[in-house]
C-alpha cells in the first residue's frame, strides 16, 4: 500500500507547489517555455516535477529526475505525455493534471540560465544519488530555477508527520520497508532543534519504530 494518497486525503494536506498553475495540456505548447517549472499531479498524490528545456519538438523536450524504482531514479530526457502518465510503461494508460510553477522576478536570462544548469546537472547525473528528503525532483527542478536543492512538499509532508506521528503509527504497522523506508527518510531530514519538547517526543517514538 502507497500510505502516502491515503494520508493527504485524510488530512486534506495539499501539495501543490506555491505560485503554481493548472494549465490545459493542449495549450501546454503556448503556455510552457524553455526553463519552465513543471509539475504533474491528481488529487491527492505527490507532485512529480521537471524542467521543460526544449519547446520546439512534437512532444516537448523535459528533464528531470526520475526512474521506474526511486533508488534507481537518475537526472534524464523525457517528454510531456510520459511525464504526465508518471512512467513510459503508463503511456496510454492514465494522465495527471499539469501545472505550471511561476517564479517572482522572471526574465529570459533566468530561464536560459535554468535549462544551462539542468543540461549540466544532466551531465553529472552518475554524482547524485537520489534520496525522498534530501534529492528528489522537486529539489532536482528548484536547483536548476532557483540553485538550492528545496522541496516544497517534502517539508509540507514533515510537518504533517510530526503532527499526526501517533496517528500515523498505528497506520503504518503494517507498511512495506519501502514505505517505511521514505517515511523515515523523510522524518531524518527535519531539523531537530525546529521541535518542541513533545513534538520531539513523537518523533522519536516513530522514528524508532520506522527503523527496526
Amino acid at each position: 500500500m502507497d500510505y502516502l494518497p491515503y494520508f493527504l486525503k485524510k488530512y486534506e494536506l495539499d501539495l501543490q507547489p506555491t505560485n503554481s498553475i493548472c494549465i490545459d495540456v493542449n495549450e501546454a505548447r503556448n503556455g510552457l517555455y524553455p526553463g519552465a517549472h513543471i509539475a504533474a499531479s491528481n488529487p491527492y498524490e505527490h507532485y512529480h516535477h521537471g524542467i521543460v528545456v526544449d519547446v520546439d519538438t512534437p512532444d516537448l523536450k523535459i528533464i528531470h529526475f526520475w526512474g521506474q524504482e526511486k533508488d534507481e531514479s537518475r537526472v534524464q530526457f523525457t517528454n510531456l505525455p510520459v511525464f504526465l502518465a508518471g512512467s513510459p510503461l503508463d503511456l496510454g494508460k492514465k494522465t495527471r493534471r499539469l501545472y505550471l510553477v511561476n517564479y517572482d522576478g522572471d526574465s529570459l536570462e533566468k530561464q536560459q540560465e535554468t535549462v544551462k544548469r539542468a543540461k549540466e546537472t544532466l551531465e553529472k547525473t552518475d554524482e547524485l544519488v537520489y534520496n525522498l528528503a534530501t534529492l528528489n525532483c522537486e529539489g532536482f527542478a528548484n536547483f536548476c530555477r532557483a540553485g538550492s536543492w528545496e522541496s516544497e512538499q517534502i517539508n509540507r509532508s514533515k510537518d504533517f508527520l510530526v503532527s499526526n506521528a501517533l496517528q500515523i503509527y498505528e497506520r503504518v504497522k503494517n507498511a512495506n520497508e519501502q514505505n517505511k523506508k521514505h517515511i523515515h527518510d523523510i522524518l531524518k531530514s527535519l531539523p531537530q532543534d525546529a521541535l518542541t519538547e513533545e513534538e520531539q517526543v513523537l518523533y522519536n517514538k516513530l522514528c524508532q519504530y520506522l527503523e527496526n
